[in-house]
């Protein structure tokens, strides 16, 4: 009962959130949204998987606004940027909360070259703060060439590479195979987003460490051990 009880107001959440995004209700979203956390009504992790990313997913054009499609997903895409940027001083006080040492290990988030779609990977930048990495991140539309540079002068332990559109899994192939050529043999390399969802054998096809689409999986992954 409990747990259908909380089921049903994070789906209560999750409804209102996302009619202020759907009516660009960008001052009241935000306030909704640190309000959750702040009154502790869920957690960051939870606000990302169950509320954030649930919605810009699930958000679509209708049928009398399409030529109008392009500026609304720039407009609601921009609040939910805005609402991560305004989290962030909260993650890093769930960090201290949660770790009495800093950081030991270093990653870099980034975007191959053409992947425009950054919010994944501001997610995934949080989550690696949230577990105790030091977090370096470079943003979109990456050339591979930068990659390496990257690698070489932050003297990173992983490098994290999100893709959004399936178009760009080219491109971070192109980037990966010029790592694995060019970096320290030592350098994990992880991938997420939603244009790796129909690769069969992520891990293979793409020569990487480990594909994460979840909090708990990248916990799981560097708790393990296989970094």
């Amino acid at each position: 009962m409990a747990k259908g009880k909380v089921g049903q107001r994070m789906e209560a959440f999750y409804n209102k959130f996302r009619e202020l995004i759907e009516t660009e209700s960008k001052n009241e979203a935000i306030e909704f949204a640190l309000a959750l956390i702040d009154k502790h009504r869920v957690t960051i992790v939870e606000f990302y998987e169950e509320i954030l990313a649930r919605t810009m997913n699930s958000i679509e054009c209708h049928n009398d606004e399409k030529n109008l499609c392009v500026w609304r997903e720039h407009v609601r895409s921009g609040i939910a940027r805005t609402i991560i940027e305004s989290l962030y001083s909260r993650v890093l006080a769930e960090r201290s909360k949660n770790h009495s040492t800093p950081p030991d290990k270093k990653v870099a988030v980034i975007c191959p070259d053409g992947e425009y779609h950054d919010m994944g990977a501001r997610i995934v930048s949080d989550y690696f703060t949230l577990l105790n990495w030091d977090v370096v991140f470079v943003g979109n539309s990456t050339p591979k060439d930068e990659f390496i540079r990257v690698a070489e002068h932050l003297n990173l332990n992983a490098i994290a590479i999100s893709v959004t559109n399936p178009y760009n899994l080219v491109s971070a192939k192109k980037t990966i195979d010029m790592m694995r050529e060019k970096c320290d043999e030592n350098l994990k390399i992880f991938v997420g987003g939603y244009g790796f969802t129909k690769v069969d054998d992520i891990k293979k096809d793409f020569n990487v460490d480990g594909y994460v689409s979840s909090f708990n999986e990248l916990k799981n992954l560097l708790e393990g051990g296989e970094y």
